[in-house]
């Protein structure tokens, strides 16, 4: 799941970069593009959200484990 939030992060990167490009030079299709650059915005979010969630995830195992490690100290 990492490598298809990384392709999606580097193929929103890719749509904004050529949308930009088209808006600078006036190209015929620019509306296409344009289009396109608000996909690659709406990708390298999801992507985003699908690592800040991981590490979310990890962060909390983490607090999780060490809760359990301190209660159980404490019984004893």
């Amino acid at each position: 799941m990492k490598k298809i939030a990384i392709v999606l992060i580097v193929a929103g990167i890719f749509f904004a970069i050529l949308a930009n490009y088209a808006l600078m030079n006036d190209w015929v299709w620019f509306k296409i593009f344009h289009t396109l650059g608000f996909i690659g915005y709406i990708l390298i979010i999801s992507g985003l959200a699908y690592f800040s969630l991981w590490l979310i995830h990890i962060f909390s195992r983490e607090e999780k484990n060490r809760m359990k490690r301190y209660y159980h100290e404490r019984q004893d």
